[in-house]
């Protein structure tokens, strides 16, 4: 658990934004102060001295809220009594407005919503933005700093405040109409952990805050589809279609491969039997290849089955991660490397992995500003990942394709 000195840092937003309306956070702090009582993350790790560091952080951020502040800042602040305890799935965010997601491409809804307080005090940086694009251009894709392409539609700068560990991303470039230049789109904070960021970031589509607890930056990718716009080939995330997964393949006289993208009980039932049907009556090479890349989890109901096929096998299981590898797929990971001894290929897992929601609940605060989404079931023998990721036994290269370098290393294994 981390220590109290390190969690307050009580970052305050002061990016220089245009105004936007204020909230009174502390009814927000009590709100989120109780919801984190009920989840089972809390109830495992804040006893004792914890117990003490909880109560003594919710107190000082109490008295920081003696008046209105910016929605920015006070997310913040939730987020910080968030971060005691180690729970990947629990989160606070802005209450998303509501309307359908394809009303950002109507023409009428657009000019309508730039015509709204909403767009018009949304948060701006007052930059030149000429002069920070020509400035980002020359960081290096290794470099947090910089350009990124928000997938084909939108471009933002990622810049350093005050030489600190506090970045904001500013959009530069939108083909939606909801977004303008010069609009925030993330707040970015350096933690302890090497190339690890907390993110405060704005959702594409809604454009409500939404917090990315110790993001990993690597290979020019601040999320999936926010990748630095010179970060070269990047094979880390798997370039599939959902209909190419669940599919026992060919790859060598001696390896065979499957794509196992998604353990969703509702969508994956069917293609889950039809792999174990593949499983018992054609897995027949020595060295099966499971690529668990992009896969966010889902139930045991779907990934057990797949492995006790598999335990009637005898062959040599190399499984590919990366880090949007998460919650069931990680448990999956442990399990094949426990079981089956799997050796582990690529990066490091989300790290989302202990705890989980059965119910899928979401709570309101009073103010309609704010909601939680509480854990409400635990594992308890994956705890140690939680947050941290399961770490593969080897390393992939993100500049060649991760199938043939997998292909190479289990060749050196014959040698």
């Amino acid at each position: 658990m981390k220590n109290l000195m390190t969690l307050i840092f009580l970052i305050t937003l002061s990016f220089n934004l245009s105004a936007q309306a204020n909230c009174d956070c502390k009814p927000e702090l009590d709100f989120v102060y109780d919801q984190m009582q009920t989840t089972y993350s809390f109830k495992d790790q804040i006893k004792g001295d914890q117990k003490e560091i909880f109560e003594s952080l919710y107190q000082k951020l109490s008295t920081q809220m003696t008046g209105a502040m910016s929605l920015p800042d006070c997310f913040w602040k939730l987020n910080q009594l968030m971060s005691l305890v180690n729970d990947k799935h629990a989160e606070v965010f802005e209450k998303k407005p509501d309307f359908e997601a394809d009303k950002i491409y109507d023409s009428a809804f657009v000019k309508a919503y730039r015509a709204t307080d909403a767009f018009l005090n949304f948060p701006k940086a007052t930059i030149d933005l000429d002069a920070l694009t020509a400035e980002l251009k020359l960081k290096a894709a290794s470099d947090i700093e910089g350009i990124y392409n928000i997938g084909s539609v939108m471009k933002m700068g990622v810049y350093r405040i005050d030489d600190t560990d506090s970045l904001v991303g500013v959009i530069l470039q939108s083909q939606l109409g909801t977004w303008a230049p010069g609009q925030v789109f993330a707040y970015l904070k350096g933690t302890q952990q090497a190339d690890h960021y907390d993110i405060a970031f704005y959702n594409q589509v809604y454009k409500h805050l939404t917090f990315a607890k110790a993001q990993y930056f690597a290979n020019g990718m601040l999320f999936s589809n926010v990748i630095k716009e010179n970060a070269g080939e990047n094979h880390s995330l798997i370039n599939g279609e959902e209909k190419e997964g669940y599919v026992l393949s060919n790859l060598t006289d001696d390896v065979q491969y499957v794509w196992l993208n998604s353990f969703n009980r509702r969508t994956m039932a069917t293609k889950r039997d039809a792999l174990i049907e593949q499983i018992e009556n054609e897995l027949k090479a020595p060295n099966l290849i499971i690529d668990l890349r992009n896969n966010g989890g889902g139930a045991d109901k779907i990934s057990l089955p797949i492995l006790k096929a598999l335990k009637k096998k005898t062959e040599l299981i190399y499984v590919i991660t990366n880090f949007y590898t998460g919650s069931n797929a990680e448990m999956t990971t442990v399990r094949l490397k426990q079981r089956f001894n799997a050796t582990q290929l690529g990066q490091r897992t989300y790290g989302a992995i202990s705890y989980g929601s059965n119910y899928g609940k979401t709570f309101h605060s009073s103010s309609g500003l704010f909601s939680f989404y509480p854990t409400d079931m635990r594992q308890r023998q994956f705890i140690e990942y939680e947050e941290i990721g399961v770490a593969p036994d080897i390393a992939l290269k993100a500049d060649t394709d991760w199938i043939e370098q997998t292909l190479n290393y289990i060749k050196t294994q014959k040698q």
